[in-house]
């Protein structure tokens, strides 16, 4: 019996210390990219699925003009699952292309209610049962003034 419930222990707190580490890596921005004064940043998410229980983890981006100027900046999101781009021979226009405007000194940023890829990107799913973000790429990036 106390051995029993020293297994059990032991699975409760590793099960506890894995959620921990989890949890931790979330919500961080990570700089991705600077450009011409905007800086680009990402941080994976778990977002609740609507009309259910389960969440699936999302990739947000994040982007700041760090510049005292208008800039728009545009480019295209290439999403890679087991290693095949999904969004790279897409005809134009199509939802992986974007074009964000920031004020100076402004920054917009995805959360889990966003739909735009250049926002929010499938990451992978709680179960696996769908193939996780093998990688990504911001292709074609170029910053003007407006």
């Amino acid at each position: 019996m106390k051995k029993t419930i020293k297994v059990l222990f032991v699975i409760l707190v590793a099960t506890i210390s894995t959620a921990f580490v989890s949890s931790s890596d979330q919500g961080k921005w990570e700089l991705y990219k600077e450009l011409n004064g905007v800086k680009i940043y990402t941080k994976v998410s778990s977002c609740q699925l609507e009309y259910t229980n389960k969440s699936n983890q999302y990739l947000l981006f994040k982007y700041v003009n760090t510049s005292k100027k208008n800039l728009r900046i545009s480019g295209r999101v290439d999403a890679y699952y087991n290693n095949i781009c999904r969004s790279c021979n897409l005809d134009s226009p199509n939802e992986y292309e974007f074009s964000i405007d920031l004020q100076a000194g402004q920054s917009q940023e995805g959360n889990c209610s966003d739909e735009r890829k250049a926002f929010k990107l499938y990451y992978k799913s709680a179960d696996n049962s769908i193939s996780p973000l093998s990688k990504f790429e911001l292709s074609n990036l170029s910053v003007k003034e407006f």
